[in-house]
C-alpha cells in the first residue's frame, strides 16, 4: 500500500468512527461507540503495518516531541494554577464545588507530572541513557 492509499484509507475509517459514534449518541448506546472505536483502532494498525510508504522521519519525529513537550509544560502549567484558583475562590466564598473542581484539576496536574517523571525515566533507560 502507498503513501496516496493510505491516506484515503486514514479518511475512510475516520469517517466510518465518526459516523457510528454519532449513531450511536443518537440512540444513546455507549457500547456501539466503544466498539466502533477499538475496530477503528484495529483497522488502523492493520493499515499501518501494510503500508510500505515511510510514515514518519526523524525530523517528524523531532517536531512531534518537542510539540508534546511544550503542549504537556503548557497545559499541565495552567490546570495546576486554574486548580489552585479554583480551591482558593471556594474556600473565601464558601462554595464547595467550586473548591471540589480545584481539587480534581490539582491532583490531575499531579497525575499528569508523575505519569511524565515515570515515562521519561522508563525510555531514558529504554534508550541507555546511564544517569
Amino acid at each position: 500500500m502507498n503513501l496516496k492509499q493510505f491516506k484515503i484509507t486514514r479518511i475512510a475509517i475516520a469517517f466510518f468512527i465518526g459516523a457510528t459514534v454519532a449513531i450511536s449518541t443518537v440512540t444513546d448506546n455507549i457500547i456501539l461507540a466503544f466498539s466502533a472505536v477499538l475496530i477503528g483502532m484495529i483497522f488502523m494498525f492493520m493499515v499501518r503495518k501494510r503500508t510500505k510508504a515511510v510514515l514518519s522521519d526523524e525530523r517528524t519525529e523531532k517536531i512531534a516531541g518537542t510539540a508534546a513537550r511544550v503542549t504537556y509544560s503548557i497545559l499541565t502549567t495552567f490546570i495546576a494554577f486554574l486548580g489552585l484558583f479554583l480551591i482558593m475562590s471556594g474556600q473565601s466564598s464558601g462554595e464547595a464545588f467550586t473548591e471540589s473542581v480545584g481539587t480534581i484539576l490539582s491532583f490531575t496536574a499531579l497525575l499528569s507530572v508523575a505519569i511524565y517523571a515515570l515515562s521519561y525515566k522508563y525510555f531514558s533507560k529504554y534508550y541507555g541513557d546511564d544517569q
